[in-house]
C-alpha cells in the first residue's frame, strides 16, 4: 500500500515569523522521531514530503507505507504542535483538515468494488481509493481505515483463490444445452405464489411448500439418493444443531460468521419465565430484553452447511486410507442467514439438500468428488434442463487456508458448481447452482486432527445436492403445467397433488 496526503492543519492565529521557524524546526527534525514510534526499524513509515505555512494556516504533503498510515501521521501532529506553540505564542490547533487523500493498493487483477465516501479506481494490478474533504472527526471516526480493511479483504480473497484454485473461479468447464426448445420464461417464485403452490412464511428467506411442490421435491431426491447409493454411499441422520467449538474447528467463525444462526439455551428458572409470560400478557407484544435476560449465551448453530457432524465424527480417530467411507444425509433442513440476499425460491435461509461426505486417499476423495458431480449432470441429461458445470469458491473454508504456517494441502479446483439455467432472467445469462461439488483438502483433516493408521495422506470432501434449487431450476425450463414434464418426472410422482383450497387463499 501507498498513501499520499494534501491537508492542511489550521491554528487559532496567525503564526508570526519565530513561530513559523520553530514549526519549521520541528517538521524538518521532531517529527521524525514521532513519525517512527511503533513502526520497524527496516520499514520507513511515513514522511513529510512538503509543507507551507501562511498565515494560520499549514498545509501538507505526506506520504507512507502501510506502517504508519499518512491520515494516522497528521493526526499525530496535533499535540505536539499543540504543546510547541501553546506556552510560548498562545496558539493552539484549531482543527485538521484532509483535502486529497491517495490510497494505492497493489492487486493480482482488477477488482470491482464499491467503497461509501471515497472514489474507486481499478486497473489490472492496481486499486485506488480517493478520499476528498475530510476532517479530522472523520479521520478519527476509522471511515479511512475500515475502507482499506474492505478493500484488503477483497484482494486477500482475489488473491488467496488466485494462489489455491489452478482455474479462476467462474470458468466454465462443460455445458449442455437442451434439445428442446424452453418457451416458459416467467418468474418460478411468482407464479409459483400465485398457484398456491408455495406461501410466504413469516420468517425472512422461508417458504411453506404446499404438496404440488412437496411431490416434485420428493421425486428429485428419489433422483439423486438412487445415483448416489450406486457410488457406494450409505445413509445417516447427522445432527442440525451444531456446537459452537465444532464450528471453530472447521473454521466457519472465521470464514462467514455473518452467516450464520446462532442459538441460545434458556435458562432453567421458571420463576423467571413466569415475569416473562405476566409481562407478555399484559403489553400483548413479545418482550424482546426481558427474553434475552433469560438466554444463556449463544453455544450452537443450525447447521449452515449439513456436514459438520461427519468431520466431529471421525474427530480424533484412525482411518484406512484403502477403506474410504462414504456417508449422505439428508434428514433436514439447511440454514444460512442470507440477510438482504434472501429472495425467491432460489435464495433462502433454510433449504433441503442431499448432503454426501467422504474421506480415503486424495486420489480417491476426487475421483468420488467427480463421480458425486456426474450424477447431477446425468440427472440434468436425462430430464433434458440446461445446465454448465463451473469452478467454484467456498467461502466458509475460504479464510482458514490463510494461515499458511497450517501447511494444508488443497486440490489444484477445490469446488465445481453446477447450474441449471433461469429463462426468466432476461437480462443476462443466469443459472442456479444446483450442485457444489467440493474437495477440501487436508482442511478438515488437520482441524479435527483426523490420522490414518500408516500415517498415509488423506483427504476429505462432500457434494452437496440442493433440491429446493433443483425445483427452481426445473420449474423455470419446464412451467407448472404438469401435462408438459419430463415423462421421468410425471413416472415418479404419478398423480400430481392439488392445492387445499382456501375460501381466503390462494
Amino acid at each position: 500500500m501507498r498513501f499520499l496526503l494534501e491537508g492542511k492543519i489550521i491554528f487559532s492565529k496567525d503564526l508570526d515569523d519565530n513561530a513559523k521557524k520553530e514549526v519549521e524546526r520541528f517538521l524538518n527534525e521532531d517529527v521524525k522521531e514521532i513519525f517512527k514510534k511503533g513502526v520497524p526499524k527496516e520499514k520507513e513509515g511515513a514522511k513529510i514530503k512538503s509543507y507551507e505555512i501562511k498565515d494560520n494556516v499549514l498545509k501538507l504533503k505526506i506520504i507512507s507505507d502501510r506502517y504508519l498510515r499518512a491520515h494516522n501521521a497528521i493526526l499525530r501532529l496535533r499535540n505536539p504542535l499543540t504543546q510547541l506553540l501553546g506556552r510560548k505564542y498562545r496558539i493552539g490547533v484549531r482543527r485538521i483538515e484532509v483535502d486529497n487523500y491517495i490510497i494505492e493498493f497493489d492487486t493480482v487483477k482488477k477488482i470491482d468494488i464499491n467503497i461509501p465516501e471515497c472514489e474507486v479506481k481499478s486497473s489490472n494490478n492496481k486499486l485506488t481509493l480517493i478520499f476528498k474533504n475530510l476532517d479530522e472527526s472523520d479521520l478519527k471516526r476509522n471511515i479511512v481505515d475500515r475502507a482499506i480493511k474492505l478493500v484488503l479483504s477483497e484482494i486477500e480473497k482475489e488473491d488467496l483463490t488466485t494462489k489455491v484454485c489452478k482455474i479462476p473461479p467462474g470458468t466454465i468447464v462443460r455445458e449442455y444445452k437442451a434439445k428442446r426448445k424452453i418457451t416458459f420464461d416467467k418468474d418460478v417464485t411468482k407464479v409459483a405464489e400465485e398457484l398456491g403452490w408455495i406461501k410466504k412464511f413469516p420468517g425472512r428467506g422461508q417458504w411453506f411448500y404446499t404438496p404440488p411442490v412437496t411431490s416434485l421435491v420428493r421425486a428429485f431426491e428419489s433422483m439423486i439418493v438412487e445415483k448416489i447409493k450406486d457410488l457406494g454411499f450409505v445413509e445417516c441422520l447427522f445432527p442440525k444443531l451444531i456446537p459452537l467449538e465444532i464450528m471453530y474447528k472447521m473454521r466457519y467463525l472465521e470464514g462467514l460468521p455473518e452467516g450464520m444462526y446462532y442459538v441460545s439455551s434458556p435458562k432453567r428458572e421458571p420463576e423467571l419465565f413466569e415475569e416473562f409470560v405476566k409481562e407478555m400478557m399484559i403489553k400483548k407484544e413479545i418482550p424482546i430484553e426481558k427474553l434475552k435476560s433469560l438466554l444463556r449465551n449463544p453455544s450452537y448453530v443450525l447447521a449452515p452447511a449439513q456436514c459438520e457432524p461427519f468431520y466431529q465424527f471421525l474427530e480424533g480417530e484412525i482411518v484406512d486410507a484403502d477403506k474410504p467411507i462414504m456417508f449422505f444425509d439428508r434428514s433436514g433442513w439447511t440454514y444460512r442467514w442470507e440477510g438482504g440476499g434472501a429472495r425467491g425460491l432460489d435464495r433462502v435461509n433454510e433449504f433441503l439438500r442431499v448432503e454426501c461426505v467422504w474421506i480415503g486417499s486424495p486420489e480417491v476423495v476426487e475421483e468420488i468428488r467427480d463421480k458425486t458431480l456426474k450424477v447431477s449432470e446425468e440427472i440434468a441429461e436425462k430430464l433434458d434442463l440446461e445446465y454448465w458445470v463451473e469452478v467454484g469458491d467456498d467461502p466458509f473454508y475460504l479464510e482458514g487456508r490463510k494461515r499458511e504456517e497450517r501447511n494444508i494441502e488443497f486440490p489444484e479446483v477445490p469446488k465445481y458448481e453446477m447450474r441449471l439455467w433461469l429463462p426468466y432472467i432476461k437480462n443476462e445469462r443466469k443459472g442456479v447452482a444446483v450442485t457444489s461439488a467440493n474437495v477440501h483438502g487436508t482442511h478438515f483433516v488437520e482441524g479435527f486432527k483426523i490420522k490414518e493408521y500408516k500415517n498415509r495422506r488423506i483427504w476429505t470432501g462432500c457434494t452437496g445436492y440442493g433440491i429446493t434449487r433443483w425445483i427452481v431450476g426445473y420449474l423455470a425450463q419446464y412451467g407448472f403445467n404438469f401435462d408438459d414434464w419430463h415423462p421421468e418426472i410425471k413416472k415418479r410422482i404419478k398423480n400430481l397433488p392439488e392445492v387445499p383450497k382456501l375460501i381466503s387463499w390462494p
